[in-house]
């Protein structure tokens, strides 16, 4: 077995991209156990729950740009307003939480939509990439806190991946039930959601 320590940096990627952590979990053949940094029960940035649900599929209207991590605060503060503009221009309200849509990593970058579900694709898709996200049985965990605390968020699932002998796979997401034009760092709320392949 491997094991690899999770600091909890603050850039919330680091874990999902390019840490060391994840870096091994996705490219050694043997068991791989991630030790989070510790976090006290209740503090903000603790996991309520690692849990196994179905979700229905999913088709999210967004903006799709090849990322990397330096760059994601500033892509996600210019992409949400113009997508949310441009569903309305075309009468198609959210039927969610923004939601990013991750896949792709390599050399420190990744494609990202960042957008919202829809009931339906719109029309010409109102020059927006669409992302279908399927239906079936997926793996979860609900970050309460800041952003800057999601890597044990991160790294709790990568701990639950490692001992069921799984390894991510290479599309995931993130929605933001609460988020900074909502409430206060303490309460935002993240769900982060692997799809079981």
């Amino acid at each position: 077995m491997v094991v690899v320590g999770s600091r909890g940096c603050s850039a919330i990627r680091e874990i999902l991209l390019g840490s060391v952590a994840m870096a091994t979990l996705h490219h050694v053949s043997r068991p791989v156990l991630v030790v989070p940094h510790h976090l006290q029960p209740g503090a903000p940035g603790a996991t309520d729950r690692i849990e196994i649900t179905f979700v229905p599929a999913q088709v999210v209207a967004g903006i799709r740009e090849r990322v990397a991590p330096a760059d994601l605060e500033a892509f996600f503060a210019r992409t949400i307003p113009v997508v949310a503009a441009a569903l309305t221009r075309v009468g198609a309200a959210p039927a969610g939480p923004p939601t990013a849509v991750y896949s792709h990593e390599e050399r420190q970058a990744f494609d990202v939509t960042v957008g919202f579900p829809v009931e339906s694709e719109p029309p010409d898709a109102a020059g927006l990439s669409i992302e279908h996200l399927p239906a079936g049985r997926v793996v979860r965990a609900e970050h309460n806190g800041p952003y800057s605390s999601l890597p044990a968020t991160y790294a709790a699932l990568a701990s639950w991946f490692a001992g069921h002998a799984r390894t991510p796979p290479r599309v995931m997401w993130e929605e933001y039930l609460i988020g900074p034009q909502e409430a206060e760092e303490s309460r935002y709320r993240t769900r982060i959601v692997y799809p079981l392949l």
